[in-house]
């Protein structure tokens, strides 16, 4: 608390003398004006008149700028009263009580954490209660007790006391918000329109008050109310304090003038009925604004709200549902439609929602549902849907049943989660560890067999044999770091922790390494390639060129040739490896590219690991690109490879 007093102290502190002088000047000026203007009405008695605007300047000057202005408070009310007639220490007892009333009403309001901009009902009936009711008896009571002992008092003590103090609360009423509000907006920019509108209303407001209060109209002042609430519902609290400012001074003016027929004894007092009127209706219009912009603030938090629910939805893949089921209307989240592929806004039913469901979970999601309706219970299951496109996703459902006033379910409530990604990420996770525990079983056991007939037999061993064993266990254990590369490389591209560090290579070049390592006499490996220099990561390239040829190979029955070739076409390079196998059939010329895709007894009699194909498509991602397959004309597959945009200008193109 110390430390907050301290802070604001040390701000006011550096406001610039200049600034404060200037600020000062101008309390100190408008205070005198119109205190000037109120004591000078017919309707004063003295120094007392039930017209006092500078109690809503002051009180508004202190709570913009600070208590520290209340010199400036003390200055005007000392030139106003010294001026009009009132004796120097009268003048200065009134002045005491005009700057306590500031004071302490700044305070009062300043303690409940009052705003200006009169947005909360709280801050009007602050306004009310704490400037308006409570500050205003000090100055009432202290400038009525002064005039009654200076024996300058028209009246007696009652009614002198009743007409300042209705004097001060009205200013506070209609003076203070005015300046308030106005200060607060002061930086809003409105629009053109917005502006022709506000000047309209307020010519309008001007007019008809006119009319009603100075031209005889008084009969129909009930016109006054639809501009007065235009102004509350369309400009809020600035167009209710302006608006309430305006009907006032009119109809003060018009009272005074005797213009109304309002039947009193004084002139003074039919200013006090006319406006205890006008106040009753500024404070209405301000309670008005405040519920207004509370409103407004509600709906803004409660859009904030769903917009981070919304969010949140979208990164959870969670959607959310509700059945009003006498009705049978379901209503979704935007979530909900992404996740069924439907427009949002569209009319759901529980029918609707079953036709999403995929044919072979229909029944079943309707006989859970069913249960949860005639149990009561919550339910939990999972099912499939089928998108509009044609495509299958995996959705948890979730949800629970609400019981009416006779006890019978009305309403369902729950949640729908897409989980296909998770279910494949699961898949993924029980593919790798079970192709890591075949995979790295077979060459272990190699490995391990052949090192225990090393140890236990290596002396009675053949010079050949031993030669044997060693290069199994070395193609083993090949196969084995192959493996583990390649789970290492596809792991890093699927997170993208690996980028293409490109260099020029002859294309070609780096082809024919790669097709002799694994050319032999039962599969002989050529390669035609176009002179083609390239921009390609080169180690990358190699791998994905020695996936492909070892799963021609894989796939071509002994004695038949597997061909590479390697071509220009623009500035993309094409690589081709052609097989004479069984070819692929066509529902899986996708899927073969999958990690863990191990094809089919069809493509192979011995499945692979599911890594080779997946890494190639990854690779041709990496840079750009893309990998499928095709027939090959009379027999075998074309798996191919397209890198776009990589081919140098060095190139020579072929004839």
């Amino acid at each position: 608390m110390l430390g907050a007093r301290a802070d604001r102290a040390r701000l006011r502190l550096a406001v610039p003398l200049s600034a404060y002088w200037f600020r000062a000047a101008v309390v100190t000026g408008a205070y005198v004006a119109a205190a000037k203007f109120g004591i000078g009405l017919s309707v004063a008695h003295g120094v007392i008149t039930p017209v006092w605007a500078p109690t809503g300047i002051s009180l508004a000057a202190l709570l913009l700028f600070g208590r520290r202005l209340w010199p400036a408070v003390a200055a005007g009310a000392c030139i106003a009263n010294a001026t009009s007639g009132a004796a120097p220490l009268l003048a200065a007892a009134i002045t005491v009580g005009n700057t306590l009333e500031a004071v302490v009403g700044a305070t009062l309001l300043m303690r409940v954490g009052f705003r200006a901009t009169l947005d909360r009902v709280r801050d009007v009936l602050a306004l009310v209660v704490g400037g308006a009711g409570v500050s205003t008896l000090i100055s009432a009571t202290n400038g009525v007790t002064a005039v009654s002992i200076a024996g300058t008092g028209s009246g007696s003590y009652g009614e002198e006391w009743l007409l300042w103090w209705f004097g001060d609360a009205v200013g506070d009423l209609l003076v203070a918000p005015l300046i308030l509000v106005a200060y607060a907006y002061r930086h809003r920019r409105p629009s053109a329109p917005r502006l022709g509108e506000a000047f309209v209303l307020l010519a309008a407001l001007v007019a008809v008050s006119a009319i009603v209060f100075r031209a005889g109209g008084w009969r129909y002042p009930y016109v006054l109310f639809p501009l007065l609430l235009w102004a509350a519902l369309r400009f809020r609290q600035t167009g209710a304090a302006a608006s309430s400012f305006v009907v006032g001074a009119m109809a003060t003016w018009g009272t005074v003038e005797g213009s109304l027929p309002i039947a009193s004894t004084s002139p003074t007092a039919r200013v006090q009925i006319m406006q205890a009127l006008v106040g009753v209706v500024a404070v209405s219009l301000l309670v008005l604004g405040a519920t207004l912009a509370e409103r407004e603030a509600a709906s803004a938090e409660l859009r904030q709200v769903a917009a981070q629910l919304g969010e949140a939805q979208a990164l959870t893949h969670i959607g959310s549902w509700d059945w009003d089921i006498p009705a049978d209307r379901v209503t979704w989240s935007d979530e909900l439609y992404r996740i069924y592929g439907v427009p949002p806004r569209t009319p759901v039913t529980y029918a609707s929602f079953l036709e999403h469901v995929h044919p072979d979970d229909r029944a079943f999601v309707e006989g859970l549902v069913t249960g949860a309706y005639e149990d009561h219970q919550p339910f939990r299951f999972e099912h499939r849907i089928a998108l509009p496109d044609g495509g299958i996703r995996l959705i948890a459902a979730r949800g629970r049943v609400v019981l009416g006033d006779s006890g019978k379910p009305v309403r369902m409530l729950g949640t729908g989660q897409d989980i296909t990604e998770q279910r494949k990420a699961e898949q993924l996770r029980e593919g790798i560890l079970s192709t890591v525990s075949h995979e790295l079983r077979t060459p272990l056991t190699a490995i391990l067999g052949f090192a225990m007939v090393l140890q236990e037999r290596r002396g009675d061993l053949e010079e050949t044999a031993t030669a044997r064993a060693i290069g199994h266990i070395v193609q083993q254990a090949r196969r084995l770091e192959r493996l583990l590369a390649d789970l290492l490389d596809l792991d890093r591209l699927r997170h993208g922790s690996i980028i293409a560090r490109r260099q020029s290579i002859i294309v070609g070049q780096l082809v024919e390494q790669v097709a002799a390592r694994y050319e032999s006499p039962e599969h002989p490996v050529t390669v035609s390639a176009d002179p083609v220099i390239a921009d390609v990561d080169p180690p990358k390239v190699e791998r994905m060129v020695e996936n492909l040829v070892a799963n021609a190979l894989k796939h071509t029955p002994p004695g038949t040739p597997v061909s590479v070739r390697v071509e220009q076409q623009g500035s993309d390079l094409l690589i081709v490896v052609d097989d004479e196998g069984p070819g692929v059939p066509d529902e899986i010329k996708k899927s073969v590219f999958e990690i863990f895709d191990r094809g089919t007894k069809l493509t192979s009699p011995e499945a692979g690991t599911g890594l080779g194909l997946s890494l190639v498509a990854r690779v041709a991602e990496l840079h750009g690109g893309r990998a499928w397959v095709e027939d090959r004309e009379g027999r075998g597959a074309s798996f191919r490879v397209l890198l776009p945009d990589c081919v140098s200008e060095l190139s020579v193109p072929p004839d």
